[in-house]
């Protein structure tokens, strides 16, 4: 068929070589999953920030709370490691905060708990809480202090939308003890029977939250042994690297990429199996495990990792992806300053522009440049009509490729190093003009280059195409 004859809008890729030339039609392209795409992404802090007094955290500024409502609606995740050594306190008073108590355990007390609901209450987010799974009588969780959280909780008027019991159970054999799968499953529902007991309020329970250097069996046995009946979103960990080794090379090649599809598929596949009709959440992750690698996690060239991640997630079936962290370690968000890093800007695109449902656009010809397609979220402040198509994707090569789009006219929202620094840039330029904040009260504007023609997609660069006349039926209810 000649290009002419075409009435549609197509996004072709052309990537000139000795032997391919790479044609996808986006509209055509089948709707292959819904999301719920503006809760798709949440967001971490971690229970060690509450044992070290929040660290420079201050939900007050006017910093904090800018960059907090920035990324509404959102789930905020209160977990990690610690989360299974924190033990909330509603008697003891804050100068008694640093005391650590056996094994390691330390105090959340009332005025931690206060300081987060109100916060999420502030932002418009939603709090997801995990209770700590090592406090344990005759084998079993011991669910005491659990109650005195609830019981206080439900006396303020707080309601977090969803618990979890456990933070990578599979790897307490790392501090000498150990909850088998099928007894953590039991946790769980003791868990819902709790929650069912002790509030009105609709709540999720997640879980088992599994670490990334496993080989899902533990995942598996938990969804077997009843943790599929018992929770409401089934949760794993992932991480590409480990942060003490990991360098800038790795965050563009192409085999740290494809290494993410295969746990995802068969994470989806035990999901399907023992929990049918629940969801299936990337509980937690980043680019690097053990903290983030400090230069490379919280520079521009993350953003290629994260950005896959979320693409591929949803293209193979995940209803959540929760990054590592809001703030905290060298792979946050925002950093220990409450400045955003570049990963904090390329979050905000993703949660206004990408919407549901799902379109299969993938190509394999050249592994260099991966491309995602949904429909656009229209129910952004971006203010695009139903209908609308956005491509997002990356060129983690040198060489700039020609992009041919025909059929109408597009809006780009191309992301590239903000400053000489190249990939290890502190900063990121959209459409050429470095991203900062104007004042602690309000983000930067994020507006598109209008587009029509081929397009030289750069180097190292990433981005979201936005085709507002596509008028794809698929998305258009």
């Amino acid at each position: 068929m000649a290009l002419k004859e075409i009435s549609c809008i197509v996004l072709f890729l052309s990537i000139f070589s000795e032997t391919s030339c790479i044609t996808i039609d986006v509209v055509t392209a089948p709707a292959v999953h819904n999301i719920n795409s503006s809760m798709f992404v949440g967001v971490t802090i971690d229970s060690g920030v509450i044992r070290d007094n929040w660290r420079t955290m201050d939900f007050s500024t006017y910093q904090m709370l800018t960059l907090a409502s920035g990324l509404d609606p959102c789930y905020l995740r209160v977990g990690g490691t610690d989360a299974d050594f924190l033990i909330f306190n509603e008697t003891q008073g804050p100068a008694l905060k640093e005391q650590r108590l056996v094994n390691d355990d330390f105090s959340m007390t009332v005025a931690d708990w206060d300081t987060l609901n109100e916060f999420v209450q502030e932002v418009g987010w939603q709090l997801i809480f995990d209770f700590n799974s090592l406090l344990r009588k005759d084998g079993k969780w011991d669910p005491t202090n659990a109650i005195e959280l609830l019981k206080y909780s439900v006396k303020k008027g707080y309601k977090p939308a969803g618990y979890e019991l456990s933070n990578e159970p599979d790897l307490f054999v790392t501090i000498n003890t150990s909850v088998t799968p099928a007894s953590l499953a039991a946790d769980v529902g003791t868990l819902r029977d709790v929650l069912s007991s002790m509030t009105s309020s609709p709540f999720l329970v997640f879980g088992p939250d599994t670490s990334s250097v496993f080989d899902m069996n533990y995942f598996d046995d938990f969804l077997a042994a009843g943790g599929g009946k018992n929770v409401d979103v089934a949760t794993f960990h992932h991480y590409y690297l480990n942060s003490a080794t990991a360098t800038v090379d790795q965050f563009v090649d192409v085999k740290v990429f494809d290494s993410l599809k295969s746990p995802l598929e068969e994470a989806v596949g035990h999901c399907l199996k023992h929990a049918p009709g629940k969801q299936c959440w990337l509980g937690e992750t980043s680019t690097t495990y053990g903290g983030g690698t400090l230069g490379v996690s919280d520079r521009f060239v993350a953003g290629f990792l994260w950005l896959d991640k979320l693409g591929l997630s949803a293209l193979i079936g995940l209803q959540g992806v929760v990054r590592q962290s809001f703030y905290g370690g060298n792979y946050g968000l925002i950093d220990v300053n409450l400045d955003p890093n570049p990963d904090y800007f390329l979050t905000v695109l993703y949660k206004r522009l990408v919407g549901s449902p799902v379109l299969n656009v993938t190509q394999d010809t050249n592994p260099n440049v991966r491309v995602y397609a949904h429909c656009t979220n229209t129910n952004s402040s971006m203010g695009y009509p139903k209908g609308s198509v956005t491509v997002y994707l990356m060129n983690l090569g040198s060489e700039a490729v020609t992009v041919n789009m025909n059929g109408g006219t597009s809006q780009l929202y191309m992301l590239t190093a903000g400053d000489d620094s190249g990939l290890v840039s502190k900063f990121v330029k959209l459409n050429g003009n470095t991203l900062v904040l104007p004042n602690k009260g309000e983000l930067p504007p994020f507006n598109p280059l209008h587009h029509e023609g081929p397009l030289q997609l750069q180097g190292f660069t990433m981005g979201f195409i936005v085709f507002p006349e596509a008028a794809k039926k698929e998305c258009l209810v």
